[in-house]
């Protein structure tokens, strides 16, 4: 079945992405991150966020970017996002260089990874693939980005 759906569409190192803006709070620039001792590499810092401190993740590391050469600013925003893990509800910041659009995309759009052909073994965070006239926008599930592993490392140095 063929429906529209809001999506939030950026770019991180050369690459665009798109995620359902039902799991995005808010996208601000990136200003006043803190160190966090002993969280894992991909973790850039922390930030207030409303009530609380949330992690923010340099995008490139985790998702394991090939960096491409562009004119954006690196690591100029942050997108917020709000996922369901279980029960329970998590918050956290991802590092991206630029916004590009936030409109509604046709479902029928999305090429779904299973049927892509020749795909080897496609990382569980990523839904699909737009093939739009500015080049291919990967579309991202934010909720499969940490295993639970990585949520509870997270946890534990917060």
């Amino acid at each position: 079945m063929d429906y529209k759906e809001s999506f939030i569409i950026f770019r991180v190192g050369g690459r665009n992405f798109a995620t359902s803006v039902s799991n995005v709070l808010e996208v601000t620039e990136n200003k006043e991150l803190s160190p966090l001792p002993g969280a894992p590499e991909y973790v850039s810092g922390i930030k207030k966020f409303r009530d609380g401190v949330i992690p923010i993740v340099n995008t490139i590391e985790k998702l394991e970017i090939e960096k491409q050469e562009t004119s954006d600013k690196p690591n100029k925003y942050i997108v917020v996002f709000e996922i369901k893990v279980s029960s329970e509800t998590k918050r956290f910041g991802a590092l991206i260089d630029k916004v590009l659009s936030v409109g509604e995309l046709n479902t029928s759009s999305v090429k779904v990874v299973d049927d892509i052909q020749d795909a080897m073994s496609p990382a569980p965070y990523i839904k699909g693939v737009i093939n739009s006239p500015q080049g291919f926008i990967y579309v991202l599930l934010p909720e499969f980005i940490f295993s639970k592993n990585e949520l509870q490392t997270i946890d534990n140095v917060l």
